[in-house]
């Protein structure tokens, strides 16, 4: 796990100018690799190519494997993790070629060698990575599957930049270009929240885009041309032929997250786990425990709000497993505070947080640095391929309308899941049968966000076309488009901001592809969503968690974080001019601060509180 940043350019690059970008940026880098850092520098008659990393070692933590890596007439700078790098490892020694160290960044170079830029469909892991081919004159970047590493660039006038972190390409631009803020996006977030944010690869930043996840950038250095190839096929996701049978499914997808697992526990530092107290993590942990008889450290959020708190459910998991977990409780922090340490992390991240839940998290990743750990588990991905979401009841039902048990599910989905459902488009089963198109409920709803701005253009919900199956469609954009995207941008950003990895057992490409490959009838039964995921866990898993209907999530309320009440939300806001032009502020005074605040209410005023220290600090 690093970071790394690269500035190729046909224009003249200085001996003197690569010394300071290579001073700043080992500074800027260090929270990504504070092991160690390095720089390569080669200048052309055609062009410059300047590399910079930073290493955080995690596998192989000798410094024959510090970066960047070279080996004949290629430089590689690596983010991220191949786990299944022993066993490529091994056929690659088949194939006569020889390695000098233990690492997985070695096992990815030679991979290079030996199969070219199509060596990224035998990784299992997660990469951004550049390489540097003298005897071919070109530059080589990638980012793995589902985009669990972040990877940005800037290209124009003869300038080629990226980086892990969209500060590294500000530091390289400083002195030719300005930051210029993409009020395009900043519209998005505050119309249509989170969700939208991953819909293009533009980032809050003019000119600065994020690399596709499952895709490869190659530059040509004789022409200086870009040529943008994804090697993931995100329509053939769904098309794995699989068994119907439901009890094969069981066994497969058991058998292919134990693999996930094995993988993924390969570390030569101590690792940890977030833990909040659902099906996913709770899997993820309690396969530890009790199949791989690893007993990790794992970190928990408690929240006072009742609507978020989960501690019942992880005393019965810590019970059960004699696990150990550190509480961390939520506190109303006083506002100047709040204000300081989330100033600290949009600084950080280049952008407003997306949601609550990530200054949260942020809370986990700063305690288990805190206590020396550089490798932390989340069960990200298990929604999306699973079916984890209220609106997947809906979509099922309206797969399996013409089935003679749907009438049984509609009455087990009153019974169950209609109570719990607090968005009231999700109260009829119905829905999209009625509707297939409907979508109202993945943005923020246009009546509530109107009264809070100044002016509100209309849009239509998109998104992308990939299955003719609605269900199928909706998960594939929900991974690679709206929620995914961003807890993984987010986990991220909190766990480099603590120089720790994050790990995700439930992205695996082939857990991933037989997930969606699953049968639309099999998903859910009974009313049970993940049935396949529960019914998989079924003796490890503690009943009272693998068998509980109700989804909290991971979120909060901003009174639970800070003390800010109206009036103070009013003064603190209404400083900014930007702000004042985007806002209308009059409607703050109206919120009720004594009484409870709506999911909705709170995740903009957070928003907004994001935007307004985001302006100040651009």
């Amino acid at each position: 796990m690093c970071g790394i940043a690269g500035y190729i350019t046909k224009k003249k690059y200085s001996n003197f100018l690569f010394r300071e970008a290579s001073k700043n940026l080992k500074k800027l880098m260090k929270r990504r690799g504070p092991n160690q850092q390095g720089s390569f520098e080669y200048n052309s008659s055609n062009c410059s190519i300047n590399l910079f990393s930073s290493r955080l070692s995690i596998i192989d933590l000798d410094n024959r494997s510090n970066q960047p890596f070279k080996s004949n007439d290629l430089i590689l700078i690596f983010n991220g993790e191949i786990y299944n790098y022993l066993e490529i490892r091994e056929y690659l020694k088949k194939k006569q070629i020889k390695f000098n160290t233990n690492s997985d960044t070695e096992v990815l170079l030679k991979s290079y060698k030996y199969w070219g830029e199509k060596c990224v469909e035998y990784f299992d892991g997660m990469w951004a990575f550049c390489i540097y081919d003298y005897k071919k004159s070109k530059i080589f970047l990638s980012r793995d599957n589902f985009g669990e590493k972040p990877l940005f660039y800037y290209f124009e006038n003869q300038n080629f930049i990226f980086g892990s972190e969209i500060k590294f390409i500000h530091e390289i631009l400083k002195k030719n270009k300005k930051k210029e803020i993409n009020f395009k996006k900043v519209n998005d977030y505050i119309c249509k929240g989170y969700k939208s944010l991953s819909k293009n690869n533009e980032t809050f930043f003019k000119n600065i885009l994020e690399i596709d996840q499952g895709s490869n950038i190659i530059l040509k250095l004789d022409n200086f041309k870009i040529n943008k190839k994804n090697y993931l096929n995100r329509t053939k996701l769904t098309n794995q032929k699989i068994s119907s049978d439901k009890s094969e499914n069981i066994f497969e997808v058991k058998k292919l997250l134990i693999e996930s697992m094995k993988l993924r526990l390969r570390s030569d530092v101590p690792i940890s786990f977030c833990l909040s107290g659902g099906i996913d993590s709770s899997s993820l942990v309690s396969l530890c425990y009790k199949y791989f008889n690893l007993k990790p450290k794992c970190f928990s959020i408690i929240d006072q709000d009742k609507r978020y708190n989960e501690k019942y459910k992880i005393d019965v998991l810590k019970k059960d497993l004699d696990c150990d977990v550190s509480y961390i409780s939520l506190k109303r922090e006083r506002k100047e505070n709040f204000i300081s340490n989330l100033k600290k992390l949009i600084h950080y991240h280049d952008a407003p947080i997306s949601t609550i839940s990530y200054y949260i998290h942020s809370k986990i990743s700063k305690k288990a640095g805190e206590s020396g750990y550089k490798v932390i588990f989340s069960g990200t991905g298990a929604d999306e391929i699973f079916t984890g979401y209220y609106d997947h009841f809906l979509l099922y039902l309206n797969e399996i309308r013409n089935k003679k048990y749907y009438n049984h599910e509609v009455i087990s989905w009153k019974k169950y899941i209609k109570p719990l459902a607090r968005n009231k488009y999700l109260q009829n089963p119905k829905l999209f049968l009625k509707n297939p198109k409907f979508r109202k409920h993945i943005y923020f709803e246009k009546n509530f966000v109107k009264k809070f701005l100044n002016s509100f253009e209309d849009y239509n919900f998109k998104e992308k076309y990939y299955s003719t199956n609605l269900l199928k469609n909706r998960m594939l954009n929900e991974l690679f488009h709206e929620s995914v995207p961003v807890i993984l941008k987010e986990d991220d950003l909190n766990s480099m901001y603590n120089s720790i990895e994050n790990r995700s057992p439930f992205l695996s490409k082939k857990l991933v592809k037989y997930c969606l490959s699953i049968k639309n009838n099999n998903y859910i039964s009974n009313s049970y969503s993940k049935n396949i995921l529960r019914s998989s866990m079924e003796g490890i898993l503690h009943n009272d968690i693998r068998l509980d209907r109700k989804k909290i999530g991971f979120n909060s309320n901003l009174k639970s974080i800070s003390n800010f009440n109206q009036n103070d939300l009013y003064h603190y806001l209404n400083e900014s001019n930007e702000i004042k032009s985007i806002i209308n502020l009059k409607e703050i005074k109206k919120i009720k601060f004594n009484k409870e605040i709506s999911n909705s209410t709170s995740k903009l005023l957070f928003s907004f509180i994001n935007l307004k220290i985001f302006f100040d600090i651009n």
